[in-house]
């Protein structure tokens, strides 16, 4: 798909597909995912952190775009069938050039996740949290 000098790339992902691996440096791009579900997984301290699911409509990959960091997350497609469409910055400034509501979405989606992060942080600083957290890292889990 062409919008006036902005390409969309669309592609296809079967089930266990890697559609971003954590760590990657070079694919700076934008995904909107429009068919099936995604988990989001995150390695840290040598676990591998369930952190959700992604569903038709979501948007992911918008901080390496945006900020030119290496993903913090790997996308991997759990549906049979995962359709995405995938866009580079300069193709996402055309499109939001002629439809400025995409910045508004893609905005309010970052708002959502820096406020469940917030709350997420806020409750990890809790003391009985904390407690456990150092009980379990003590016991080796």
């Amino acid at each position: 798909m062409i919008l006036k000098g902005a390409e969309i790339l669309k592609k296809t992902f079967k089930k266990g597909n890697i559609i971003v691996r954590q760590g990657d440096n070079k694919n700076k791009n934008l995904y909107i995912l429009r068919k099936g579900r995604c988990s989001i997984t995150r390695s840290a301290n040598n676990s591998i952190l369930d952190c959700g699911k992604i569903y038709p409509g979501d948007i992911f990959g918008e901080l390496s775009m945006i900020l030119g960091l290496e993903r913090s997350a790997t996308i991997l497609a759990i549906d049979d069938e995962v359709e995405v469409e995938e866009l580079n910055k300069l193709s996402f400034l055309e499109i939001i050039k002629e439809d400025p509501e995409i910045a508004w979405t893609v905005l309010t989606k970052l708002a959502i996740k820096t406020q469940l992060l917030d709350e997420v942080r806020s409750e990890m600083m809790h003391p009985e949290v904390m407690r456990t957290i150092i009980e379990n890292k003590k016991k080796g889990l």
